[in-house]
């Protein structure tokens, strides 16, 4: 990532990996491409392919070594602590999450502490995506009980591309190391007073590979946390 593009202010770039070595060249090509003014940190999750290997050829990335499978959350975790810049952007190896949105991302966060990459928030993008009855209602479903009882207006709780002003995290300790880190997650940062802005993206269906998340069971787990949370900010409990 040589000449990078200073345009932007620079930030962290958290990617987790969890067995991606044949979408991984593709990323790292479109990436390539931006010339991002960004630290790359890679957290592989215990990967049993070729990730690691992978990941460890990508020039001036920070490659984190999970011996064991610590979890979707505990991949961000480790990798959001493990940067430094003002600015963090975290995003999939698998290009669902189109790298060419990371810039708007960025350039949002200069005016918003949080800012989440939308699959829904424009219905002919969502429409092009075309990802299916459960997918897409059961993010409706989550997007509206998060929103209501957390006082959020987010098109996507479940997305994978966001990006986060690195003082939001501040007083925040996590606990959920699984995709229930979303969850919480969200409702931290809505309970330290941060609002969710919401920038619109097209999607792109893996076209390698296999999706990490159980949506059914996934989304059980998130309706159960997603009250507990409730619970303990009625309590004043929450953060």
């Amino acid at each position: 990532m040589s000449h990078p593009n200073t345009s932007l202010p620079r930030f962290d770039l958290v990617v987790p990996v969890y067995n991606e070595e044949a979408g991984l060249p593709q990323f790292f090509s479109r990436l390539d491409k931006l010339q991002l003014n960004c630290q790359p940190i890679f957290v592989d999750n215990a990967s049993t392919d070729n990730s690691l290997a992978l990941l460890k050829s990508y020039p001036n990335a920070q490659v984190i070594e999970h011996a064991q499978n610590e979890g979707y959350g505990g991949s961000l975790i480790d990798g959001m602590a493990a940067g430094s810049s003002d600015y963090i952007v975290v995003i999939d190896a698998d290009c669902e999450y189109p790298p060419e949105s990371i810039p708007a991302l960025v350039r949002a966060l200069k005016s918003h502490s949080v800012v989440y990459a939308s699959r829904f928030l424009d219905p002919a993008l969502e429409q092009a995506a075309n990802m299916g009855f459960i997918k897409t209602n059961g993010n409706r479903l989550f997007s509206f009980a998060y929103n209501s009882l957390f006082k959020q207006h987010t098109t996507d709780l479940y997305t994978g591309c966001k990006g986060l002003q690195r003082s939001a995290l501040n007083n925040i300790e996590f606990e959920q190391k699984g995709f229930e880190h979303v969850t919480e997650l969200s409702v931290k940062l809505a309970a330290n007073g941060h609002t969710i802005f919401d920038i619109a993206i097209q999607y792109e269906p893996r076209a390698t590979g296999n999706s990490k998340m159980h949506y059914l069971q996934d989304g059980a787990k998130f309706l159960k946390l997603l009250s507990h949370y409730y619970i303990q900010q009625r309590q004043g409990k929450l953060v």
